[in-house]
């Protein structure tokens, strides 16, 4: 698309065209990165071999002190009785 009395300027078409090009190369670099960052993370999730049980170790509480932990635990059993009772009251109210 020329306008009349406006000449071609070859150096900045070439630039142009060398922007266009490098903003593609970019774009797939981007895509390429992307996908191999998927397939690592896909073969590191396939090669993790599955931890035996004699390596597993029973639950903790992660609870830094004994007062601390007594509270929770206190709460632990208050809310195992409050879900008996709701229990039992459901369990009346269908019989």
């Amino acid at each position: 698309m020329s306008l009349p009395g406006f000449k071609r300027d070859p150096i900045r078409e070439e630039l142009r065209r060398i922007n266009r090009e490098s903003s593609r190369l970019g774009q797939t670099a981007r895509r390429l990165v992307e996908e191999a960052a998927q397939v690592s993370q896909a073969k590191m999730s396939s090669f993790r071999p599955p931890e035996p049980p004699q390596v597993r170790r029973e639950p903790v509480l992660k609870v830094e002190g004994r007062l601390a932990r007594r509270k929770v635990l206190l709460a632990a059993t208050v809310a195992g009785a409050l879900a008996w009772v709701l229990f039992r009251l459901v369990a009346n109210w269908s019989t």
